[in-house]
């Protein structure tokens, strides 16, 4: 195992952008892996920092700040189709080889979103690395811009990212989806860790990993995204999420999105965000959260969505939390969702009269089940404490 730096002026390799930090990381990779350490300095991104397995990529803290390019856009000259390597536009300004690409249209979103990384721009026509995974119509909102997750691993084992702070220039730049992208972003991922690292002002999601096992997100900070703040999903199994902060972000402070299982979050901050603190759904079950804080969040504090009874976000835990002055209810459980336990919590509006919003504490959907309420205390809601069918013990 090597250990390389980067800088902007001096180290092993130099440079103030994406390429020099990709350089050092490839260097540790042909040796085994290693540490990749970036000294402090304002680094500009044009594409991913693509991580490798056992590479562990270290920062000076708030000093070694990794900031998004202004984004470039442009609609379809011609229809991109399923299969394609390229994408002919009305205006190639901006663009350049080596640059992150999204390729989409009004239809897709999701998985059928394609990024991809420009190899040549040849006139007005961008060849691309990878096939398009659908066909574009550039008569529904067909468009090419400059976006990308700005620090990623696919396919990786054993990544450590640390120390790291993430602008992402948000007012220039359009939204890439959660699914496929994040400002942190990990994609077939095992036994890695994201660390003491910030993120700022991205325009998608903060923390997103999909299709992952054993993943520990720890003290890192999320605010400002235009998505969601947390987002493991895609069948991710035994997340570790503990003392990270997720507030002032436009979506849900942490979403569970499908098939997020045994996980455990510990001790973070979901507050101020512009939808739920926490949401939870289909197939996100065998969770436990504990010692969160949940507040002053634009919808309810914590929501379980409508699921059927197969999909349904179930056999959860939440012990010792704070659930307090969120707007409608502090938790509020939907569709076919049973067998979840709260116990200890303290769920609350910390404020007198009208400026109460958080106006239930725990509302129970009339399909749900075998919810209990241990020893919690629930307290001055103006509609009610506790509405729906619930096993209750003071």
């Amino acid at each position: 195992m090597i250990h390389v730096t980067v800088g902007v002026s001096r180290g092993d390799f130099t440079g103030y952008t994406n390429d020099a930090i990709q350089r050092a990381i490839e260097a540790a990779a042909a040796r085994g892996g290693g540490t990749v350490e970036i000294a402090a300095g304002v680094y500009t991104l044009y594409n991913s920092i693509t991580l490798r397995p056992n590479v562990r990529l270290v920062g000076s803290g708030p000093d070694t700040v990794l900031r998004k390019c202004d984004g470039a856009a442009s609609e379809f000259a011609v229809d991109a189709d399923y299969g394609q390597t390229k994408v002919t536009v009305k205006d190639p300004s901006g663009f350049r080889a080596g640059m992150g690409v999204v390729v989409k249209d009004d239809r897709s979103g999701g998985w059928l979103d394609t990024y991809a990384v420009i190899t040549l721009v040849q006139g007005n026509t961008l060849h691309l690395d990878r096939m398009l995974v659908m066909d574009y119509d550039g008569d529904r909102g067909g468009m090419i811009f400059n976006s990308f997750p700005l620090v990623a691993g696919w396919d990786v084992d054993g990544v450590v990212i640390e120390g790291l702070c993430v602008e992402g220039n948000r007012e220039n730049n359009l939204p890439i989806n959660g699914c496929i992208g994040g400002g942190y972003y990990l994609h077939r991922a095992r036994k890695c860790r994201i660390a003491d690292c910030i993120l700022r002002d991205f325009a998608g999601d903060g923390i997103s990993f999909q299709i992952t096992q054993d993943i520990v997100v720890e003290k890192c900070e999320i605010s400002g995204v235009s998505g969601l703040g947390l987002h493991p999903g895609t069948g991710s199994a035994r997340p570790v999420i503990r003392q990270c902060r997720s507030h002032h972000n436009d979506g849900d402070g942490f979403f569970l999105c499908w098939r997020a299982q045994e996980g455990r979050f510990e001790d973070n901050e979901f507050t101020d965000n512009g939808r739920h603190g926490i949401s939870i759904g289909h197939k996100d079950t065998d969770n436990i959260f504990t010692g969160n804080i949940v507040r002053g969040n634009g919808s309810h504090g914590i929501y379980f969505r409508d699921e059927k009874p197969s999909n349904a976000g179930s056999r959860n835990t939440f012990r010792e939390n704070v659930v307090e002055d969120n707007t409608g209810c502090g938790i509020c459980i939907e569709g076919h969702t049973t067998d979840l336990l709260f116990e200890e919590n303290v769920i609350r509006d910390t404020r007198a009269g009208d400026a109460r919003t958080q106006k239930v504490g725990v509302r129970a959907g009339e399909h749900t089940a075998r919810i209990r309420l241990l020893r919690n205390r629930i307290e001055n809601h103006p509609q009610a404490d506790i509405e729906g069918q619930v096993e209750k013990e003071a």
